[in-house]
């Protein structure tokens, strides 16, 4: 089983969603980015075993409580060969609660930092895939629609996600704490 952890953004946006979600139809996406609701990953997913779901999860809460709300800054639209990404200028607290939650997953419950974890871009996913001439066609087609993003967004919307098997389009929402 797989567990994810983020910041649901979706209704601060929705605009570009909507022209995400467009362009995804008209490229004809494998594996639609816009199965979960637009979110900042706090960390990759990772596998755990099924019989610590619970502890894990009720951990996570207990840290998500923790957190004020606070607001990140928007730095654009990014392209890199496989993800379209709306990017968040680096932000102290945001790193933070990374680093707090690789800790307690890795000291806790052995659950291992990924590379990706190392440098840690964070990030709401428009568009993911393998498929490289279509990543870059969705990216030309939405590189200009910057207009559509807020300038700064509000974190206080956290998730939790688990999936049975990690791939995209087969996560599901488990928990949202609102703080």
């Amino acid at each position: 089983m797989y567990l994810w952890i983020g910041i649901n953004v979706d209704n601060q946006l929705q605009d570009i969603k909507k022209e995400g979600m467009k362009i995804d139809k008209k490229l004809k996406f494998v594996d639609p980015n816009f199965t979960l609701p637009m979110h900042v990953s706090l960390k990759i997913s990772f596998d755990i075993d099924e019989k610590m779901f619970k502890k894990i999860t009720k951990d996570i809460i207990n840290y998500y409580n923790s957190i004020e709300p606070f607001e990140i800054e928007v730095k654009g639209i990014e392209y890199n060969e496989t993800i379209v990404w709306i990017r968040m200028v680096d932000n102290e607290r945001i790193h933070k609660i990374h680093d707090e939650f690789n800790n307690l997953l890795l000291e806790k419950y052995n659950i291992p930092l990924h590379e990706y974890d190392m440098d840690y871009k964070f990030h709401a996913t428009l568009f993911m895939s393998e498929d490289k001439e279509r990543i870059k066609k969705a990216y030309d087609l939405i590189k200009d629609k910057s207009d559509l993003i807020p300038k700064k967004i509000l974190l206080n919307r956290f998730l939790i996600g688990y999936s049975d098997e990690g791939n995209p389009g087969t996560y599901y929402i488990y928990k949202e704490i609102v703080r």
